[in-house]
């Protein structure tokens, strides 16, 4: 804990705060007194308010930021729809085109112009969650995006989350080079030699689609006889070091950002490897029996 301002009072206090001069949030107490639901225009207007909270000394834990529906007149569940402008370089519009699809993206318009394309699509406010990234990766930094809200409009079902999975630590403790080499070949680490580690704080992204509960704190076994590998350098691929306003938009719906004056972390929601499991399968009981 390096946080002054810790309790949930203080947390709440500083949200008043907030809305009296920041119109655009709205904030309201849920039926657990440590809890808060905070809304605002966008992932990053709550970035840049928790940042500012963690600068003043107080410790937070956010969730994935989530879509207000509503219900039409009929009692129909709508939710909000986004018009969507790009500019991209010609050779990554296969690429996005199918990043757009899978967000259940509409494309209305596109125009190529030399070697670049734009497009006009409407697409659903949830779909441009983490879409960002996407865009930066797929056109190589070279793609341009701006949106604007458009309306309301029918629920269009499911759009898949996050592909990859979490490298969960399962012990508390100090990160080790000699764990960390043998965890990065699952998948990217999030972690470095040194790192304070808890008990189901994520230390890596998993190469498939899985969470994987890992030991980075696992120390090298000291014998007297000489092993084969005994001399050799260990090397460690670079962290994966998130910042805020992307760290929420990668976690998946069982997982939390840690914002601390010091640190950012990603933690689950249940830091027990066994209660996570128990969760997981009552939820899917309840989901086979609806």
């Amino acid at each position: 804990m390096d946080g002054k301002l810790v309790t949930a009072r203080h947390i709440w206090e500083r949200l008043v705060k907030e809305v009296r001069t920041n119109v655009a949030l709205r904030i309201e107490q849920t039926d657990a007194p440590n809890i808060f639901n905070v809304s605002g225009r966008g992932e990053m207007q709550i970035a840049i308010l928790v940042e500012q909270m963690r600068r003043e000394g107080h410790e937070v834990l956010v969730s994935r930021p989530e879509v207000i529906y509503r219900k039409d007149a009929e009692g129909n569940i709508s939710e909000p729809i986004e018009k969507l402008f790009l500019e991209i370089p010609k050779d990554s519009m296969g690429s996005v085109l199918e990043n757009l699809a899978s967000r259940k993206g509409d494309i209305t318009n596109m125009h190529h112009h030399g070697e670049q394309v734009s497009i006009e699509a409407l697409i659903p406010m949830r779909g441009l969650i983490g879409f960002e990234t996407d865009l930066v990766n797929q056109t190589r930094g070279m793609g341009v995006m701006s949106h604007l809200f458009h309306e309301y409009g029918p629920d269009r079902g499911e759009i898949a989350a996050r592909k990859n999975g979490s490298l969960v630590s399962m012990e508390d403790g100090e990160a080790t080079s000699y764990a960390l080499n043998m965890i990065q070949e699952r998948g990217r680490l999030m972690a470095e030699p040194g790192d304070k580690i808890y008990k189901g704080m994520i230390v890596g992204e998993n190469a498939r689609e899985n969470d994987i509960p890992v030991n980075p704190c696992k120390g090298k076994k000291l014998t007297n006889m000489r092993s084969q590998g005994d001399g050799k350098g260990i090397q460690l691929e670079p962290a994966m070091k998130l910042s805020l306003e992307r760290a929420l938009e990668y976690i998946s719906a069982d997982e939390y950002v840690e914002a601390t004056p010091k640190n950012l972390r990603l933690r689950k929601k249940i830091l027990d490897e066994n209660q996570r499991k128990r969760a997981q399968q009552n939820r899917l009981s309840k989901i086979e029996a609806s």
